[in-house]
């Protein structure tokens, strides 16, 4: 107990020497927060040699880390997140994903350390983008507000990819039953969530009236980050996403400020408890030895952040000049999403020190994002130079096309309302439809074995039947929203023909789901454990892409002057 004793008092020391660490040199806490706890580590001074308790601290802090990460999270200000970010993030995520899988496999490692390292390299450090841009006096800038969006959604993706590694790490099932068990237990979660959202404001408002003690917001703050983590694990998933939940819970009530002050210095001693404790992890013989790969992610990172986050603000929210470059190199630095996912990866023994890897890369791209941030404008001089002024001028044209369209959808008006709650009944009904099949798939797998031929056959046709039914209703709703859109889209282009604006939703639309399933083939490599020509299909997905996004563009060029997003423009004219 002694030891134990004297090596979390450590801990806690080197939390302070870490923070004055990273304030000497300008740098977020988590920088000297991860070297201090390398150094004072197993495999390097060895001062802290309990493996054990780094274990559970670093389990506990991750808890914390995530549930401090939900306070941020209100539900009905995540709803309000425009499609334009949503779409940004994503893109950035597949983009970062599919480069840095591919540079792995091109280094020789397997196709499980590809993928770890390129969803490792996708996570953007909402903490060390906020920080740094706070003592550069950046964070007043225009392009600010889209970032910070874009950062939200990446965190809600890096939660459901932290779940999708744990649960499948956890379990020796086949895919198709690991699937399933991590799609019911996360609706089960979820509808836990929306119960407890309608009950919460009840029991905290019974609680307070029986006490006016503040600490109360403190405990039960804490109490529904435990409930929720336990019901996360119990229902096989990481407690890490129970927790989230939780954060988001309390961020949903009105007085929600005072929950984040009341846990502010909880959050903050394990927060740094758990960099520490994941600092402690490194290995610096690891360094030495993958340091040529850790340069080459790094370069990966810098060059993949320029063409999702640089091309995509340029293309979708019309940033001009040296916005693009200075977005690119803001969301340079990995973090803390990045760091759990690098520790879910032991479980699958790959044979490759991610921690050490993905703490390495932490160090440098904080560096590089601190004093490259000041250069962007050069860059875009630098790289405005090179560009043809025939190609300069026709992306400025579809760039303006589709920034016309985004605000156009985030106006409010009939069109814009009937669209979004028409997306939310699609939306509901494609949930329904896949938990639908789970269901009927069970109760077909246990009638295989005690039902009669004749009344299996009939339950075989009434699941087809059903089946048929809820796709039907999706159809319809999904037709209803491709109506809408096309739309809105005929007070863009300048043709005002509908069917020529729904013939570019196709192509839009096309374009991009071919892209997410190319950038996204490496989960199904992955998860059906397919053979090295299976990395030929994301290829042959791409090039569709760029066939539909080429005619996309061409029907844009052909669009003569388009209306664009005006002030005094008003769907009546329609």
């Amino acid at each position: 107990m002694a030891a134990e004793l004297v090596s979390l008092g450590v801990l806690f020391l080197c939390a302070i020497i870490g923070g004055i660490i990273a304030t000497k040199f300008r740098q977020p806490a988590v920088f000297g927060l991860l070297l201090v706890g390398a150094i004072i580590g197993p495999n390097s001074f060895n001062i802290v040699q309990d493996a054990n308790m780094i274990q559970w601290m670093a389990e506990f802090g991750a808890i914390l880390l995530l549930f401090i990460i939900g306070l941020e999270f209100d539900i009905s200000k995540i709803m309000k997140l425009g499609a334009r970010s949503v779409l940004i993030g994503l893109i950035k995520f597949a983009i970062v994903l599919f480069l840095g899988y591919q540079t792995t496999l091109l280094l020789g490692l397997s196709t499980k350390v590809a993928l770890f390292i390129g969803v490792i390299l996708s996570f953007s450090s909402t903490v060390v983008v906020v920080k740094i841009l706070e003592q550069k006096e950046m964070f007043s800038r225009k392009e600010v507000p889209l970032l910070i969006a874009i950062l939200i959604i990446e965190d809600i993706i890096a939660v459901f990819a932290l779940t999708f590694f744990s649960g499948i790490g956890n379990s020796n099932a086949g895919i198709i039953p690991v699937i399933e068990h991590m799609a019911f237990s996360l609706a089960i979660l979820i509808l836990a969530y929306l119960v407890m959202m309608r009950l919460l404001r009840y029991i905290v408002n019974a609680i307070l009236k029986n006490s006016s003690d503040e600490s109360v917001l403190t405990f039960l703050s804490l109490g529904m980050g435990a409930l929720f983590s336990y019901f996360a694990a119990y229902l096989g998933l990481t407690p890490s996403a129970g927790a989230f939940l939780a954060g988001s819970l309390i961020a949903s009530l009105p007085n929600a400020k005072e929950y984040g002050k009341a846990m502010h210095p909880y959050a903050l001693i394990f927060t740094s408890i758990f960099f520490i404790s994941m600092g402690t992890m490194v290995d610096f013989g690891a360094v030495r030895e993958n340091i040529a790969l850790i340069l080459v992610l790094l370069v990966v990172v810098i060059f993949a952040r320029l063409i999702s986050i640089g091309f995509a603000t340029y293309m979708l929210a019309n940033f001009r000049k040296e916005q693009p470059f200075f977005s690119s190199i803001a969301m340079i630095s990995i973090g803390e999403f990045s760091l759990l996912i690098a520790r879910e990866s032991e479980k699958f023994n790959l044979g490759a020190d991610l921690v050490t890897i993905t703490a390495s890369i932490i160090f440098i791209s904080a560096v590089l994002m601190s004093f490259s941030i000041n250069y962007s404008e050069s860059l875009h001089t630098l790289f405005s130079s090179k560009v043809p002024v025939r190609l300069k001028l026709r992306l400025e044209r579809i760039s303006n096309y589709m920034r016309s369209f985004f605000d156009q959808i985030e106006i409010e008006n009939f069109f814009t309302k009937k669209l979004r709650s028409e997306s939310k009944i699609a939306f509901a009904l494609v949930i329904i439809t896949i938990f639908v099949f789970f269901i009927l798939r069970r109760v077909l797998l246990f009638a295989q074995a005690s039902f009669p031929t004749l009344l299996l056959y009939g339950l075989y046709v009434m699941s087809s039947v059903i089946m048929l039914y809820l796709l039907a209703l999706a159809y319809k709703r999904m037709k209803i929203i491709h109506g809408t859109v096309s739309i809105i889209l005929t007070h863009v282009d300048g043709s005002r023909n509908i069917a020529k604006c729904s013939r570019i939703l196709n192509n839009l639309l096309l374009g991009l789901l071919f892209f997410f399933m190319a950038m996204l083939f490496p989960f199904a490599i992955f998860l059906f454990e397919l053979n090295v020509w299976a990395n030929l299909i994301p290829f042959l997905l791409a090039f569709a892409s760029f066939y539909y996004t080429r005619n996309l563009a061409h029907l844009i060029d052909s669009s003569g002057d388009y209306i664009g997003c005006t002030p005094g423009l008003s769907f009546a004219k329609l």
